[in-house]
């Protein structure tokens, strides 16, 4: 088996998880690279699970990951805040499309 036979194996087993395929598919679908807190509002999922699986995805190269300033809240005194946003990698995009044409 060659090389990249079986890096398309390891990310098959990643992506076999469910949460992290809605979370591969959410980041596809959004316009925008998006944080942690944002997606486990939108897949319906405690933080803790989806920054776990944030990990996993960005250990096997599917999610890359940028800081980024947020908003402050509104009763804060402290100035802007940095959060980590997330945006799927090309070798997600691939990967996806090539199992969505397979099925």
């Amino acid at each position: 088996m060659s090389a990249k036979e079986e890096d398309s194996l390891r990310v098959l087993h990643v992506l076999m998880q469910p949460t992290r395929l809605k979370i591969v598919r959410l980041l596809m679908d959004s316009h925008r690279p998006l944080y942690a807190a944002e997606i486990a509002t939108k897949i319906g999922a405690d933080i803790r699970t989806v920054a776990f699986h944030l990990a996993t995805l960005a250990e096997s190269g599917l999610v890359e990951e940028e800081y980024a300033e947020i908003e402050k809240a509104k009763h804060s005194a402290v100035g802007m805040r940095q959060a980590k946003f997330f945006r799927v990698t090309p070798k997600a995009k691939e990967t996806i499309n090539r199992l969505s044409e397979s099925s």
